[in-house]
């Protein structure tokens, strides 16, 4: 599955203002057109036609930051670029952490069903002790 980009997602994420990357998008570079696509967006009347919203695959954002990079200080692109790379390493830490997390929990309700199991047993042994002894207290002469 490709994963597309609007603008505005695209903008966000290399902190570049979202019109520079619509204008440089509707250019249509050689190098950058094979990662786009055009979607309808959206009206808000029923007889206005819309233009379409330009979108950017994920893997087309090299040559677009190449591109930007020309007109462009690349230090402000390097910067939100190390930004986002710190928080997905966050976020991939995180994830680690829940999977293990996950692990622990999955092997304590296993134990807690376990136990369950014997106390249920336990219990059930101790309603038959009740009957037979309620049972044996009714009929004393019988035996």
């Amino acid at each position: 599955m490709d994963l597309y980009l609007n603008p505005s997602d695209v903008s966000e994420i290399i902190g570049v203002d979202e019109e520079v990357i619509k204008k440089t998008l509707e250019r249509k570079h050689p190098e950058i057109e094979p990662f786009l696509r055009v979607v309808s967006s959206p009206t808000e009347e029923i007889g206005e036609t819309s233009k379409g919203i330009l979108q950017l695959r994920i893997d087309g954002l090299a040559p677009l930051i190449t591109h930007l990079s020309f007109n462009i200080p690349t230090n402000e692109i390097i910067e939100n670029l190390i930004s986002q790379v710190v928080h997905i390493t966050f976020l991939n830490e995180d994830n680690e952490k829940l999977k293990n997390e996950i692990v622990q929990l999955k092997e304590k309700v296993n134990n807690l069903q376990e136990e369950k199991a014997v106390l249920r047993v336990q219990f059930n042994n101790l309603q038959e002790e009740n009957s037979k002894s309620w049972i044996q207290r009714l009929f004393k002469h019988d035996k």
